[in-house]
């Protein structure tokens, strides 16, 4: 190699390693992601654990990458940390029909001491659909618990899972009347993935865009923006209440729901 070749094989190498050492690093794939959340849901810090654990509600890159910690996740359900099972419920019942084999641990959790955990059990059941058909005689119990919103997300949950629509979307839809701004904003999130079932309330919604409670305007707005053409009879509202919106979130998803049901 002459002096000229081994200067530009020099430069070359300088401007390799350079680049290299200002490039960023490699993004961790999903299997070494999950390793490190794993760990993670180990630690005797119930902090780590919680976030742990909230990673897998939506996990980058899909729940599909994520299956392979279902047995982590189903032990995340007995965790002595209350918030941390509710949150543990809500991530196992995002694989929907893939967390049937789980149905009995949310059946269990229908009478777990902590509240939130209940209502996200209900909720998974929901979500798991047809397969959790034997969870509904303990849900029929559960839509009498002493919490009122554990009441409107089990009622929502019996009609995703194929209960009677006349025997439970009555009880979703007086709880958008309630008193309590968390029950009313629970009810109007309970009728977000029903689709058709959901049209009595379209007009319920459209009057709760105006709720002095943020909350309940959010979740009326977002219900509606991702009901779609069921929504229809609620534009005008939607329209008015856009006009005097002033929470951005809100306007956002006023919005999005107009653009949508807009011939």
């Amino acid at each position: 190699m002459n002096t000229h070749s081994v200067r530009a094989w020099f430069l070359a190498t300088l401007v390799s390693a350079t680049l290299a050492s200002a490039a960023p690093a490699p993004k961790p794939g999903a299997a070494e992601r999950l390793a490190a959340i794993v760990k993670e849901m180990k630690s005797p810090d119930r902090e780590v654990r919680l976030k742990a654990v909230g990673k897998l509600v939506h996990f980058e890159g899909g729940q599909e990458q994520a299956l392979p910690v279902l047995t982590n996740l189903r032990e995340a359900m007995r965790d002595p940390e209350g918030d941390i099972r509710a949150v543990a419920c809500t991530a196992m019942g995002n694989f929907h029909e893939k967390a049937k084999g789980v149905v009995p641990d949310f059946v269990r959790l229908l009478r777990d001491p902590d509240k939130e955990v209940r209502q996200c059990s209900a909720r998974a059941l929901g979500r798991v659909g047809a397969d959790a058909k034997s969870a509904l005689p303990e849900m029929a119990r559960a839509t009498k618990d002493e919490d009122a919103v554990v009441r409107v997300v089990t009622h929502a949950a019996m009609i995703r899972i194929g209960a009677p629509v006349a025997e439970h979307l009555p009880a979703v839809l007086k709880g958008m009347e309630d008193a309590s701004p968390l029950v009313r904003y629970k009810s109007a999130h309970c009728l977000e993935p029903l689709g058709a079932v959901a049209a009595p309330g379209v007009l319920k919604l459209g009057s709760l865009l105006t709720d002095p409670d943020e909350k309940v305007r959010h979740y009326s707005a977002r219900a509606l923006a991702r009901l779609d053409e069921v929504a229809r009879p609620a534009l005008p509202a939607l329209k008015a209440a856009r006009e005097k919106e002033t929470v951005a979130a809100s306007k956002g998803l006023m919005d999005s729901a107009i653009r949508r049901l807009s011939p």
